[in-house]
Order: C-alpha cells, then sequence, then structure tokens
C-alpha cells in the first residue's frame, strides 16, 4: 500500500522544467499583486531557433512585453493610490481584464492595451517550446469534434493569421459550453474581455517576426506551428477550470 503511494505522488510531481515555468508566466495574472513582475521565459532566448531567432525573441520579451508590464504598474499604482477603497482596482489583473469595461475611464485604455499587453504575452510565451510538442489524443479528439478534422482547424487558424489585418492575435479559446471558437483580437484586445478562456495563440505583431521574416508572414506563421507545444496548450486548458472566474 505504501509503495503504492508513494508511486501514485511521483507520477502526480513528475512535471517538464518548461511545463512548469510555462505555467507559472500567467499564473500570477489571477493574483492580487501590488505590483507584476516580468515573467522570464521557459527557455533561453535561442531556445526557440531556428524557428524564431534569439533577437527577437529578446526584443520581444525585454522590449516590449517588459514595457507592457511597467506600464500596466504604473495604471495599477495611480487608479489604486487615487481610489484606496476600491476593491476592484486591489483585484488581480486577470480579474480586471475580464471586467475591463467596468474599469474607471480614466485608466481603462492604459489597463485593457498594457495589462492585455502584459497577460497576451504570457499565454503566447507559454504556448511555445523548443521543438514543440505533439497535440496530446484528447485534446486532437475535442479539435475534430468542434472543427471536423484536426488539418481543418489548422488551415482555418492559419488563414485567421494571415488575414488579420494590422496588428494583433488568433487565438484558440473555449467558449459557452467549453466549446473551441477560433477568434481574433486587434491591437492587445484581450478575448477574456469577451469570456473566453484562451489556451493558445500566435502573435502577428511585426515586432513578433519583422527581423527573420520581414514581410513573409506565411513564413512566419509556418515556422511557428512548429513551436507550439500542445502539453502545454493542454495544461493550460485545466488552468482555466480552476481560475474561470467571470463576473
Amino acid at each position: 500500500m505504501a509503495i503504492v503511494t508513494v508511486l501514485s505522488c511521483l507520477i502526480t510531481l513528475v512535471v517538464t522544467p518548461h511545463q512548469t515555468a510555462a505555467i507559472g508566466m500567467y499564473e500570477e495574472s489571477a493574483v492580487p499583486k501590488e505590483a507584476y513582475p516580468l515573467p522570464p521565459l521557459p527557455y533561453p532566448y535561442g531556445g526557440l531557433e531556428p524557428h524564431m531567432d534569439e533577437r527577437t525573441v529578446q526584443i520581444h520579451h525585454q522590449g516590449h512585453h517588459a514595457a507592457y508590464t511597467t506600464k500596466m504598474n504604473a495604471a495599477l499604482k495611480q487608479w489604486r493610490e487615487e481610489d484606496p477603497g476600491n476593491t476592484f482596482a486591489k483585484s488581480s489583473i486577470l480579474n480586471i481584464l475580464q471586467n475591463v469595461s467596468s474599469v474607471p475611464e480614466k485608466y481603462r485604455t492604459a489597463l485593457r492595451n498594457n495589462g492585455g499587453g502584459y497577460f497576451n504575452h504570457a499565454i503566447y510565451w507559454a504556448c511555445m517550446s523548443p521543438g514543440g510538442a505533439a497535440i496530446t489524443p484528447d485534446l486532437k479528439s475535442d479539435i475534430i469534434q468542434n472543427f471536423g478534422t484536426y488539418d481543418n482547424f489548422k488551415d482555418q487558424f492559419t488563414t485567421k493569421a494571415m488575414a488579420l489585418f494590422g496588428s494583433g492575435y488568433v487565438w484558440l479559446s473555449r467558449g459557452g459550453n467549453d466549446k473551441l471558437v477560433i477568434s481574433t483580437t486587434a491591437n492587445q484586445d484581450s478575448p477574456v474581455t469577451e469570456s473566453f478562456r484562451p489556451i493558445l495563440v500566435i502573435d502577428i505583431w511585426e515586432h513578433a517576426y519583422y527581423l527573420k521574416y520581414q514581410y513573409r508572414r506565411a513564413d512566419f506563421v509556418a515556422a511557428w506551428w512548429k513551436l507550439v507545444d500542445w502539453k502545454a496548450v493542454v495544461d493550460l486548458d485545466k488552468w482555466w477550470r480552476v481560475n474561470y472566474r467571470y463576473g
């Protein structure tokens, strides 16, 4: 009996370093904090080579993601200092984004843009890994149920990524009744404001790929598929079941 218990515990605790670090990128968003740190990447800056170049990843993380984090923290600080009794202002950034229409107009745009930039990037980095990871049977079955075939899903997702005008994201999310849906958002808008639970995303802002791919978005999208870590996507899907709090 004791041996069975020990083995069960060991199986529960077997999580790859990437999975642990990837989950850590977005889990802090559901925790109220005075200031949010820039989540460290779950792999080296050069870890996504050759599909995503080291310099782009470094600039994207240390420059863009870091800037969104800093500006988000500044907006939260100002709001909380000017309205110290507001419990909503002191809640998690995830809760604030989920209910962004209730944020006072003075801070709404800053938190939609920069809070979205903080959270969207955390999901983006977490869904990739060096070499990616194969899709799990259960999630593949779920995708087939919603999109007919896995290839249909991939074609629809890629088409959305190619058709998105300007800067934004393409998402795979859980919607009502846990149905999987593909959606797009512009700029740093996040699907959580529309009551979606995103589990996979590609960043279509030009800074995500321009150093390596220039105008060749199709090449970037094709390369990105090789980095998708479906085990991390499953972990994110499970995380949402714990943190699915709207209203």
